[in-house]
């Protein structure tokens, strides 16, 4: 039987936009204007390892990548991989309209920026980053805030001029 479960297809989706975050901050080279996801052979094959769920996203990844053809990559293995597969075909147009998906979306880019000077050092990988963000998601203040932004029922993309203040 399909999940029926909302909290679980946003916490699925949300690590597949965190890996495909991954591979774009270690993989992405840029030539000129042309940008291009360049995965070395012997982390694909640790990816398929370790992620087999997430092997395909990156192998799709690799070559010649823009926004929109990375935003098109990750909705279409979230489509094949967790719409009518793993949860029932009402959950998943749910996902991304819901304020716990665009929580955890807003939180996670957040994370990045605070983490990047880190993440920069070396390249890290996945798992490390899913350790990084765990350990940092069990902080009072973080906890603290993420519960602010679901009691403000507000799209944390955007703020309303009070909570600017």
């Amino acid at each position: 039987m399909k999940s029926l479960s909302l909290k679980g297809a946003v916490r699925d989706t949300v690590r597949i936009f965190q890996f495909e975050n991954w591979v774009r901050f270690y993989y992405i080279q840029t030539e000129g204007e042309n940008m291009s996801v360049v995965i070395p052979d012997e982390m694909l094959q640790r990816i398929e390892k370790e992620y087999p769920a997430l092997h395909k996203l990156a192998e799709t990844m690799c070559g010649s990548i823009d926004y929109q053809k990375s935003h098109d990559i990750v909705c279409a293995h979230v489509a094949s991989h967790l719409d009518g597969s793993k949860y029932d075909s009402s959950v998943m147009p749910k996902v991304f309209d819901a304020p716990q998906f665009k929580i955890e979306m807003y939180v996670f880019n957040m994370w990045m920026k605070m983490h990047e000077p880190y993440l920069d050092e070396k390249p890290l990988f996945f798992s490390d980053w899913e350790e990084m963000w765990e350990e940092w998601n069990k902080l009072d203040e973080v906890k603290q805030y993420r519960e602010k932004l679901v009691q403000s029922g507000q799209d944390p993309q955007s703020p309303t001029c009070a909570a600017v203040q």
